[in-house]
């Protein structure tokens, strides 16, 4: 439903409608998406921007057109509610217009209390409101609006979560995206403290930010069915994950002839029981927000095999097929599945993480001259590049491009 429609459902009328789409609503919640904070004609722009305190006025917006379409699908004739009072709001950004993603509002519907007192307002009446977000984002508790209803509203910000968040690659994907304004659910397995320091230094890199960046620390083995549902479930406590980035990997490599089936089943494992694993319980709450991005790490060993590697080369080429399976399933749905296949990245986690079977961050280490016969570009790649790739796919800008297996090597292949 676009600006058009949403004008008709508040009482602002077109000069001060700040929502440009409503991508889901049912007699629960509705989910709003804007770009009008980075729009100079804003009708709330103060000559310098716009400040926190006007996302009071895109959640209103919100709860009036929700209570709106409720009233109509009801055969009811409700005019648009109106936000009267707020007694408490907090903020994590001073201004809107610094965040360059678009907006999302969500809005839930709770149920009659002593503070919502249906029965006291003569119908029709509106839907008592929980605006909500993931600390520490939430913007406040108990604004009021049209009827007496009570309720917490927020702006929310989009939510990633990148699985071996702790390796160089994850690291630097995790980086990214919190500088570009998501949330970041760092995660790990066996290295829990490496997550934990990587979102305290986001964090703290974010204090000298004008929008400050958030982050998360995650703990659990992806080749654990229940302790994935268990996580996640936790996580999706506080509304959906957007956006999700399979970076979990592991190296096991020997010749075929003499790879024990532990080195096969571990990294088959990780790399693509992991991503049944976490993205499985992630697509529904996806799917109901309309909205979604799922970027897959893989490998240039999935596209043309490498010597001492099969194990690693077949996970990386189920996952290629997987991958392209679900973009189509979810394509209508307005969430895209794209894979990265990066070739030699650098890094310090080298030879140790591929004998031992650590969590994947780089590929193993390759003398200078053997990367300059292997790679016409000379060089090895950068977690960096990486990371920008994936970060663009998050994006709005690639929202049309989906089913894809994104090469980034040099041009090695």
């Amino acid at each position: 439903m676009g600006r058009e429609a949403i004008v008709g459902l508040i009482p602002h009328g077109e000069g001060m409608c700040l929502l440009d789409q409503i991508t889901y609503w049912d007699a629960e919640r509705i989910v709003c998406r804007t770009a009008t904070h980075r729009d100079p004609n804003n009708p709330l722009h103060d000559g310098d921007g716009l400040p926190a305190l006007c996302a009071l006025e895109y959640g209103a917006q919100a709860m009036a057109a929700h209570g709106a379409l409720l009233a109509r699908s009801q055969g009811r004739s409700a005019p648009p509610g109106r936000l009267v009072s707020v007694r408490e709001a907090r903020f994590l950004a001073p201004r809107l217009d610094t965040f360059e993603d678009a907006l999302e509002v969500e809005a839930r519907a709770g149920g009659s209390g002593a503070g919502s007192g249906r029965r006291r307002f003569r119908r029709p009446c509106l839907p008592h409101h929980h605006f909500l977000r993931r600390r520490p984002h939430r913007l406040g508790p108990a604004p009021r609006c049209r009827g007496g209803m009570t309720g917490a509203m927020t702006v929310s910000m989009k939510k990633a979560l990148v699985t071996g968040g702790s390796g160089e690659i994850g690291g630097a994907i995790c980086q990214r995206l919190a500088r570009d304004g998501f949330h970041v659910i760092v995660h790990a397995n066996r290295n829990a403290a490496g997550a934990e320091r990587l979102a305290g230094a986001i964090g703290e890199a974010g204090q000298g930010a004008e929008a400050g960046y958030s982050a998360e620390a995650v703990s659990f083995d992806v080749t654990d069915r229940q302790a994935c549902a268990d996580a996640i479930a936790a996580l999706l406590a506080d509304g959906p994950i957007q956006v999700l980035v399979n970076n979990a990997g592991i190296h096991a490599d020997a010749p075929l002839a003499g790879m024990s089936w532990e080195q096969w089943r571990s990294v088959i494992d990780v790399s693509l029981h992991g991503f049944y694993n976490v993205t499985q319980p992630l697509l529904l709450p996806m799917i109901r927000t309309r909205w979604g991005r799922i970027v897959n790490i893989s490998s240039v060993s999935g596209i043309i095999g490498n010597r001492g590697q099969a194990n690693y080369a077949a996970a990386k080429a189920g996952l290629h097929g997987a991958a392209r399976s679900l973009a189509i399933e979810v394509a209508s749905r307005g969430i895209t599945v794209n894979t990265i296949a990066p070739g030699i990245i650098a890094g310090k986690n080298t030879e140790e993480g591929t004998e031992k079977g650590t969590e994947k961050g780089t590929a193993p280490a390759f003398p200078p001259e053997t990367i300059k016969a292997l790679v016409p570009m000379q060089r090895a790649g950068l977690p960096e590049e990486v990371a920008a790739l994936a970060a663009f796919l998050a994006s709005e800008d690639a929202a049309y491009i989906s089913g894809q297996v994104i090469s980034i090597n040099g041009a090695m292949a």
